[in-house]
């Protein structure tokens, strides 16, 4: 079983923004250690809607860390600087990037991570919380399809829109 410090379900902008503070806070601080379980193999921002054309409806301005700290080397112009794709997003003359962009943005930032390790194809199966005598909870115990176990201090549920009805509850 491994012991983690937080553990996040899910690689999408919640996980992925407390990931980025974390990175930042880290560079001044000590952090312990802290994993995101992410069921499918990369990060995809709402695949489903990631057509050529598609905009997304929310300005670039609310990325992953600009309303905390416009100066973050992790900000959506940062990504499009460094990826070569700044001149073509400027003369779009809109603040909405196209969902792909975005998705690949989440990408880079998840590839840009040293403080978390995310671990792709990990699906939770199962969170059950550990109880001290006076019945409060005192970490939490998470197992993925695959077997691996994790004891956790603090747990942050982001699994995205997707909706997953368990079967006994599809009567």
């Amino acid at each position: 079983m491994q012991k983690v410090d937080l553990l996040m379900i899910g690689s999408g902008p919640a996980n992925l923004s407390i990931a980025v503070a974390l990175e930042e806070y880290a560079s001044t601080n000590e952090i312990g250690s802290s994993v995101i379980l992410e069921q499918e193999l990369c990060v995809s921002w709402q695949k489903g809607m990631l057509f050529p054309e598609a905009q997304s409806q929310v300005s670039f301005l609310k990325d992953l860390v600009t309303p905390r700290d416009p100066t973050s080397r992790f900000s959506f112009l940062n990504f499009l600087h460094k990826t070569g794709k700044l001149e073509r997003f400027i003369n779009l003359q809109t603040f909405n990037p196209y969902r792909r962009e975005l998705s690949d943005y989440l990408q880079w930032v998840a590839g840009s991570l040293t403080k978390t390790k995310i671990l792709y194809g990990s699906k939770v199966s199962r969170i059950k919380p550990e109880l001290t005598e006076a019945g409060e909870i005192s970490a939490w115990l998470v197992r993925t399809e695959s077997g691996e176990r994790y004891k956790v201090k603090k747990l942050v549920f982001g699994a995205g829109r997707d909706i997953n009805v368990p079967e006994a509850f599809k009567k």
